[in-house]
């Protein structure tokens, strides 16, 4: 059985304490690219957020200041 195999590169600014976390998490898999396709296939099959990983955004009221997350 032949095979095609093509390869995208994920990148971790290991500088940035979540990106470095979800690294080292990744990391600790024997078989990295097994477990990143298994997220992205239950991501296409609607498994977390109705299709997507990222959850909107609660509504903000008026008196919300973004300068208080800096």
């Amino acid at each position: 059985m032949a095979k095609e195999i093509r390869i995208i590169q994920v990148a971790f600014n290991v500088l940035d304490p979540d990106q470095l976390q979800l690294y080292n998490h990744v990391q600790e898999r024997p078989n990295k690219s097994g477990y990143l396709k298994r997220l992205i296939q239950r991501d296409v099959d609607g498994g977390n957020g109705g299709g997507r990983l990222a959850m909107p955004a609660p509504e903000l009221g008026n008196d919300f200041v973004v300068e208080g997350f800096i």
